[in-house]
């Protein structure tokens, strides 16, 4: 008994490390619409996860904000984000985001504009 109490300790070890160098789900996600005047913005990213897998739960959000927008979102678990912008007078826009370490996604557009992105198991955080 007393020889496999020590590797009984070892085994547990092994398997306390082996889960926390486990893959994070968490991403910052970096929003931003440029332009004048107000548009209404709605965002898109994932917040929790769904189920026992790791993909997040989205979560949308809708409002009429004064341009420039920016805001930083935590992300959680694997999905899609996004982020859609209506002018209020049909100006000019140009809409971003940017995940983490990867590249950032920009888009312009006359009176709308929407960028949108997917974070995968590939995705760099």
């Amino acid at each position: 008994m007393n020889k496999s109490l020590p590797v009984l300790a070892i085994l547990a070890a092994t398997g306390l490390l082996a889960g926390c160098s486990g893959k994070s789900y968490t991403y910052e996600v970096s929003l931003q619409v440029a332009g004048q005047g107000s548009a209404e913005v709605t965002v898109v990213y994932p917040t929790g996860p769904d189920d026992k897998s790791p993909k997040g739960k989205p979560t949308t959000t809708t409002q009429t904000v004064t341009l420039p927008y920016k805001q930083k979102a935590l992300a959680i678990g694997l999905g899609h984000v996004s982020i859609a912008a209506k002018s209020a007078d049909g100006k000019a826009l140009t809409c971003a985001i940017t995940v983490e370490q990867e590249d950032t996604v920009r888009k312009d557009g006359t009176g709308s504009a929407q960028c949108e992105a997917d974070i995968t198991e590939d995705t760099k955080n």
